[in-house]
């Protein structure tokens, strides 16, 4: 049987700005259900934050995978699973799904009674949806494997204590659970609209106040999605500027960048918070005046929350992150992994020797060191700019999409982490970025220096 869904209603795809809803029938009862195994109140277990997204581990019929967690998905999806990882799907049927935008469909297979594990959390009947897009892919975005996504099938039959601060999550049975008092939270509901997914209220501005329906979507790692309405009053602050914003399924996601003076969240406020602003284009079919944008990791991880799905309600206080500023990329470049490159790796072996004592010298247990210098091959990660924003200081410099880095500030580009790099373009305006890249063989050396955009 081939069947088609639809991707457009109300949905946003993106890159690291990521949120992808499948419309189905309604779910067959014990089907997507995680319990914690017999006698276990609680879990906990360790993730990774790695570009504002939260990365755990899932077991998918016994298969060891890394999933970003995403409360604004509505169901299991897996996009990648690479040379090394062999997975076995039960019961699988081929579908399509339609993207944002008039492109063709992508095909895509449904697979039901599979076996999931999460810790001490397993759900025996598991639907998911392997997807076969390269462009969906968070692999080459995050710099390690990143094999599928989860959100609502996990959330919604536990309370959920996330601690960005520590990269921890507890897990527990409602029915067990014994809430502490907390003085210093913050308390609200979660409204579903009747879905999968949470929505909160909040508030922008600073002198007047504009009210929002944000969608807390944790699988997104920028700080602050708004949608345009001039009914509402929101619009882009003047003090923006163009940029990439991510990708759908039919293409690059396109909008201005800017950053709001205030963004209120019951008691707690944050200032100059960086904000993107979707061309109307990629929002159509949503409805901005029930969703005014998306709440993600950038302002998330400012916070250690519990996430309660079954009584639909969630609690926020703020950790060491609350009062880091908002930056943004001062570079214009975008640079993602791009596989592996062999590479020469010169290597220095140390020789520690006695000192020859010569007849009548006086012996004082010096040592020499001999150096042997050599080299290796190796395969080592291969970086690659992406995407160069028009007007910016890497522009102006020469530097172009598809350009492969080698080395950056006089250090071989494969000793870095990917996020190492991009922080690097985060950093203070003024500081000097030399960069040596390979163009289609030929080494090339540019410099340029951060600058501001917004202020």
């Amino acid at each position: 049987m081939i069947v088609f869904l639809d991707l457009r209603r109300g949905c946003l795809i993106f890159l690291i700005l990521f949120g992808i809803s499948i419309v189905t029938s309604q779910q067959n009862g014990g089907e997507n259900i995680f319990k914690l195994r017999p006698g276990v109140e609680s879990d906990k277990l360790n993730f990774k934050l790695a570009n504002n997204l939260i990365v755990i581990p899932v077991s998918v019929n016994g298969e060891e995978l890394s999933f970003i967690l995403d409360t604004g998905v509505s169901s299991t999806i897996i996009f990648s699973l690479g040379d090394d990882k062999k997975l076995q799907l039960s019961n699988a049927t081929k579908i399509y799904l339609r993207g944002l935008g008039d492109g063709e469909p992508v095909e895509a297979i449904k697979s039901t009674g599979n076996t999931l594990e999460i810790g001490d959390a397993i759900s025996a009947n598991h639907t998911v949806y392997l997807i076969f897009d390269e462009t969906i892919d968070f692999s080459p975005r995050m710099g390690f494997p990143i094999h599928g996504i989860i959100g609502y099938d996990f959330f919604k039959n536990f309370i959920v204590d996330l601690k960005y601060s520590k990269e921890v999550i507890k897990i527990s049975n409602p029915k067990a659970y014994v809430a502490k008092k907390c003085r210093k939270c913050y308390q609200t509901s979660l409204d579903f609209n009747n879905g999968v997914r949470p929505y909160i209220k909040a508030q922008y501005g600073v002198d007047k106040r504009i009210d929002l329906n944000l969608l807390i979507d944790s699988g997104s790692g920028s700080a602050l999605w708004l949608f345009e309405n001039k009914t509402l009053g929101i619009k882009v602050p003047e003090d923006s500027y163009r940029e990439f914003l991510g990708k759908g399924f039919n293409g690059d996601i396109h909008g201005a960048r800017s950053k709001i003076k205030a963004l209120h969240i019951g008691k707690f406020t944050m200032k100059r918070v960086t904000a993107s602003f979707p061309d109307s284009v990629y929002i159509q079919g949503i409805s901005t005046l029930q969703r005014q944008g998306s709440l993600g990791g950038g302002v998330l991880k400012r916070f250690d929350l519990i996430v309660d799905y079954p009584d639909q309600k969630i609690s926020f206080r703020k950790n060491r992150f609350f009062k880091q500023p908002f930056h943004y990329n001062m570079s214009g470049i975008t640079v993602e992994h791009a596989g592996e490159r062999l590479t020469k790796v010169y290597t220095r072996e140390d020789k520690i020797k006695p000192e020859r004592i010569r007849s009548g010298q006086k012996a004082n247990n010096a040592i020499v060191i001999d150096y042997t210098f050599g080299y290796r091959y190796s395969m080592e990660p291969n970086f690659e700019i992406v995407n160069v924003r028009p007007g910016s200081p890497a522009a102006h410099a020469g530097l172009k999409r598809g350009d492969r880095i080698l080395s950056i500030n006089g250090k071989n580009a494969y000793e870095y982490q990917l996020e190492e790099i991009n922080n690097l373009f985060f950093n203070k305006e003024g500081k000097r970025i030399r960069i040596v890249i390979d163009r289609a063989g030929v080494r090339l050396n540019y410099s340029f220096f951060l600058k501001k955009v917004i202020e």
